[in-house]
């Protein structure tokens, strides 16, 4: 088959539900986006669950399924993931944790989970508890992320991630942080429960009289003093993604966890100090990097874009309007400058993270696929109201992965 590129877009919790100060639209509906309007009426359309039907997926699970992955055998937890993201590599025997520096009261009642979004001084924070030692020998190995958000590995004999979380979740705000207890009657899991208390309270004592803390309440922001802990994972095989398929790929974004994801798949990666994986992202410029890389020797580029999933998560609707109308704007230049007769473009999300829920949901994705010789829909309107009468229904994420695969040639005949 002829072979052609790929480049899509995913719009991190991109999907969302009828809210009433939108005049019943969805953010996506209630947008003005005549550019990916003029891209829709070029393809397939349709709302993609990312997994199956109802079933609310994490960042880490909806890009994998998206990268053609299936997560029931080549998903470790979000911890090995985080890791991959901050550049430690793994060990065999290591656990790895996806933390948050928040903010608790006296009593470990958690004021916010993300510390006030904190962006700044988390370097200095994430140096102040790296190499801590814990009982048994253990050693603390931690590194700041994007945001708010930090990777921490226990290094050490005897340890197990079957342990329950210490974060307590999304609308945990003024509740107690989960003392942390084994998820099975192993030896290994019972210590691990133990050195994640130790690790916490230790932590806790360290950032607590932080000058970058210190700092920060002077000024009356909330301090990072404390870390919340999930989807810990031990790493186990992943295959790359040009050993499942003759392309080589690439992913331009800002927010490391995707980067880690990508990397850990074979991608090239590429960013910048503006690409923030914050609202502020510049946006354009992911796209001219995109555009960029489809002009050397890349076959298939991925752009993710972060911003929709926090509006999302903020129950800002009105946010979620503005960045989905600032993409739109970039893809205005996208669009005067490629070629869908020779690249395939797209766009989907991870999940759904709509605003009213202020968390991801298992509702299906508005997915799109455009090329020149794509079988077109007829549908000239974005929105997921508006694609439930495409032909892309009732898909999975993986499905997507392999109709883009198939298009771009680089698929091999099932049979003779």
């Amino acid at each position: 088959m002829r072979r052609k590129q790929g480049l899509l877009i995913v719009c991190d919790g991109l999907g969302d539900r009828p809210i009433g100060r939108l005049n019943g639209d969805t953010p996506l509906e209630h947008a003005s986006t005549p550019n990916l309007d003029r891209l829709v009426s070029q393809g397939m359309v349709g709302n993609v669950y990312p997994y199956k039907p109802g079933v609310r997926v994490g960042t880490d699970v909806g890009h994998l399924l998206i990268l053609g992955y299936d997560t029931e055998t080549y998903y470790y937890g979000r911890g090995p993931i985080e890791a991959a993201s901050a550049g430690i590599d793994l060990k065999p025997g290591d656990v790895a944790f996806r933390g948050n520096f928040a903010t608790v009261d006296g009593d470990r009642r958690i004021i916010d989970r993300r510390a006030g979004r904190i962006t700044e001084g988390t370097a200095e924070l994430a140096r102040a508890l790296n190499g801590m030692t814990l009982e048994h020998g253990v050693i603390v190995l931690a590194k700041e992320l994007t945001s708010h958000r930090l990777a921490v590995v226990f290094r050490g004999a005897g340890l197990s991630a079957s342990v329950k979380d210490t974060d307590p979740g999304a609308t945990s705000e003024g509740n107690p942080w989960q003392d942390p207890s084994p998820l099975d009657a192993t030896p290994e899991a019972a210590r691990t429960a133990v050195l994640v208390r130790e690790f916490s309270i230790k932590a806790s004592n360290i950032l607590s009289n932080h000058p970058v803390n210190l700092e920060r309440k002077k000024r009356g922001s909330l301090p990072a003093n404390f870390i919340l802990l999930r989807g810990p994972g031990m790493m186990g095989p992943l295959p790359k993604l040009d050993e499942r398929f003759p392309l080589k790929p690439a992913c331009v974004a800002g927010d490391k966890t995707i980067l880690g994801i990508t990397r850990m798949a074979g991608f090239d990666t590429f960013t910048d100090p503006r690409f923030t994986g914050e609202a502020d992202t510049w946006l354009q410029g992911k796209l001219e990097k995109a555009l960029q890389l489809l002009h050397t020797d890349y076959d298939w580029v991925l752009v993710h874009v972060k911003a929709p999933d926090l509006a999302g998560h903020d129950h800002k609707p009105e946010g979620k309007v503005e960045i989905i109308e600032r993409l739109d704007e970039a893809m205005g230049f996208l669009l005067k400058e490629i070629d869908l007769s020779r690249c395939y473009v797209g766009f989907t999300a991870d999940h759904s993270t709509p605003c009213e829920v202020g968390d991801h949901s298992g509702d299906p994705v508005p997915t799109c696929i455009a090329g020149a010789d794509v079988r077109k829909d007829g549908i000239n309107r974005t929105g997921e109201r508006f694609f439930r009468s495409g032909s892309l229904q009732n898909l999975s994420a993986r499905d997507i992965f392999m109709i883009q695969m198939d298009l771009m040639g680089r698929t091999e005949k099932y049979g003779a």
